[in-house]
């Protein structure tokens, strides 16, 4: 990215990202057979979808961020690591991201250290809620995983509160341990920077991991 600053926050309700937009990922005919699909959903740096990636070469890894500038860097890193089993791509979690798979095609979903957006005014905007649980419940196959993790304790709770709603079962998601239980340790061969960061710091990461079973309809 050179000099060029790529902004921390970006308002997902603003105005320029509210037409949807995003585009369809599909997993690339010259992967062949692949053992399952991994996204995260707004991945930054994606320091953990490289990770994954080049530790799981038979998974298919997507990186989905709003910020369009690190989309392009990190399609210009995948290139030059030669990494053919992850892709990059924009996408509004509030507004499109329905546009980018078809239904029952993705096996986890990770989103990772969302934006807390503290002030009250701006807690619409944050990530989790029934919309987008409607949405990962309609993309991902049964017996898939929603991955959740933040360093910040209420904003987990949150995340659970949503998760442990009835309207939530009632889509299929259940908790992997036990209702309103969090799970300790990275369970996966990869970390963002900002949990990195978390651990140096003596800090814990609230994880919270979802089994989705399938809508009984």
């Amino acid at each position: 990215m050179g000099s060029r600053r790529v902004r921390q926050h970006v308002n997902p309700l603003g105005l320029r990202f509210l037409v949807p937009r995003a585009h369809r990922i599909t997993v690339p005919s010259q992967l062949g057979p692949i053992r399952g699909v991994d996204v995260e959903l707004g991945c930054a740096d994606a320091k953990f979808c490289f990770e994954l990636a080049r530790h799981h070469p038979d998974r298919f890894v997507v990186g989905l961020e709003i910020r369009e500038k690190l989309v392009a860097a990190n399609i210009e890193l995948a290139r030059r690591e030669g990494l053919e089993n992850v892709a990059f791509g924009y996408v509004n979690v509030n507004v499109d991201l329905d546009r980018v798979f078809a239904p029952r095609t993705v096996d986890s979903f990770h989103v990772l250290f969302p934006d807390p957006w503290f002030k009250a005014r701006h807690q619409k905007r944050r990530v989790m809620d029934s919309g987008l649980l409607s949405v990962l419940a309609e993309q991902l196959r049964p017996g898939g995983e929603l991955h959740f993790a933040s360093d910040i304790f209420d904003l987990a709770m949150e995340a659970m509160a949503e998760l442990e709603a009835p309207e939530a079962a009632a889509m299929g998601f259940h908790n992997l341990l036990r209702p309103w239980s969090f799970w300790r340790g990275n369970p996966f061969s990869a970390s963002s920077r900002r949990e990195d960061t978390t651990l140096r710091r003596g800090q814990r990461v609230w994880r919270l991991r979802y089994r989705y079973e399938g809508s009984p309809g």
